[in-house]
């Protein structure tokens, strides 16, 4: 329970930014691209999505606060009623800090726009995709790849894995609730929207898929560790269950893409999208799952499919922020090892031991390598433990229990003494 409390301001965060994202992606490049389609309702649509935006820019605005009080509160080991103190120290003094900061004014930036009267044209759109996908950014530079440095490439392949999560995710979530409903009731009218709006979202969530398998597989080889050790931790047993729920979305997103979206096309009465090779292969065993049924069925059926790809979506993205607080599969290994008997020899040579800490060039070369989640608790009497994230030390108070509570903004945790 405490830890789901814990994650449940990044887990509204990321679906706040998924449909922040959603809005922004179908505005430029699904319903706004809907060339001779001369449905009056369109407007309509667009209407709903901005109401969409201002919510979801509002929401993850105060999740991102209650996201730093909970960090804070991870690092400092004090209670919410008692973070003020430890407030500055973190925003000012942590490499989390400097990323929040700058994550909060792209927030600001998309907030006010999306609040202002100007926020329907074209640069004011880009300007907030821009605030998004630096949002999404500076997530990735505050989680387990930004160990690797700023601008690393596990930290460049997180936010790409991250932003395609996005735009799938948020394009199908502004699709099942503003998009796709108010265009089914329509019926045989809303023909031509609704097979131009799913091919060019096929499109999108086509590129958006396999940039997510790419950057994964690296993720995997990244942090995974071996495959027969997933279950063993934490960490891995999340992986599994992620990618479980990633299948089900490739299933409903390859039958949407090769059975309904060419029959809403067909209904629509425009050519249908070629698929190439894969499709020659992938259409024939979907097509007896979803016998041929009317226009309206068909597009009734397909509304129902995003949305349960919409809710997977979340589930996912539930899993994404539980990561955020584990330690990866393979750190976890590592010191398994080394807590063993037949590693306690060589714990000395770790270099997160406090032996190996203790001189300040080995803790700049090793800074940033280990995600706090992977060291104990460790009490200080003698006023001597620091907080390190990979940039500055944070003095603790004399007595006070360092506590490593799973958040990787705070790099290290140093039992050494002061220089």
């Amino acid at each position: 329970m405490s830890l789901l409390l814990h994650v449940m301001p990044d887990w509204i965060g990321l679906v706040s930014l998924a449909c922040c994202t959603g809005v922004l992606v179908c505005s430029q490049w699904v319903v706004g691209t809907a060339r001779g389609d001369t449905n009056p309702f369109l407007e309509e649509l667009r209407a709903g999505m901005w109401q969409v935006l201002r919510i979801g820019a509002a929401v993850l605005f105060v999740s991102s606060i209650l996201g730093l009080l909970v960090r804070a509160g991870e690092m400092s080991g004090y209670p919410i009623t008692g973070l003020r103190p430890a407030i500055p120290t973190v925003l000012f003094r942590t490499h989390l800090g400097h990323a929040w900061l700058m994550r909060m004014a792209a927030i600001i930036g998309l907030l006010a726009t999306a609040a202002g009267g100007f926020r329907r044209s074209r640069p004011s759109r880009c300007f907030m995709l821009g605030c998004a996908i630096v949002v999404s950014a500076m997530d990735s530079a505050s989680g387990h790849a930004s160990d690797a440095g700023d601008f690393s490439v596990p930290e460049i392949m997180d936010w790409l894995h991250l932003t395609a999560a996005l735009v799938w995710g948020g394009g199908l979530v502004v699709l099942s609730l503003k998009i796709l409903p108010p265009l089914v009731k329509q019926g045989d009218r809303a023909a031509s929207s609704m097979g131009g709006i799913a091919a060019r979202f096929s499109r999108i969530a086509g590129v958006a898929v396999g940039v997510i398998v790419l950057t994964a597989s690296y993720q995997q080889w990244a942090y995974g560790g071996a495959v027969e050790g997933l279950p063993r931790s934490t960490f891995g047993r999340i992986i599994i269950a992620k990618i479980a729920l990633f299948s089900a979305l490739l299933i409903l997103g390859a039958f949407n893409r090769y059975v309904s979206v060419p029959r809403l096309q067909e209904w629509a009465g425009s050519a249908t999208t070629r698929h190439g090779a894969l499709g020659r292969v992938v259409a024939p065993a979907l097509m007896p799952l979803a016998p041929r049924a009317r226009g309206t069925q068909t597009a009734a059926r397909f509304a129902r499919t995003v949305q349960l790809e919409a809710v997977l979506l979340a589930a996912v993205l539930l899993c994404a922020a539980l990561l955020r607080h584990e330690a990866p599969a393979r750190h976890a290994a590592h010191l398994e090892h080394h807590s063993s008997p037949s590693g306690a020899a060589s714990a000395s040579r770790c270099p997160i031991s406090s032996k190996h800490a203790a001189t300040p060039s080995r803790r700049r070369r090793t800074a940033g390598r280990h995600s706090i989640t992977s060291l104990p608790a460790v009490r200080d009497p003698a006023g001597l433990a620091h907080a390190h994230d990979g940039r500055r030390r944070i003095p603790r108070r004399e007595g006070e229990v360092v506590r490593t509570s799973g958040h990787p903004g705070l790099r290290h945790i140093r039992h050494s003494r002061p220089e």
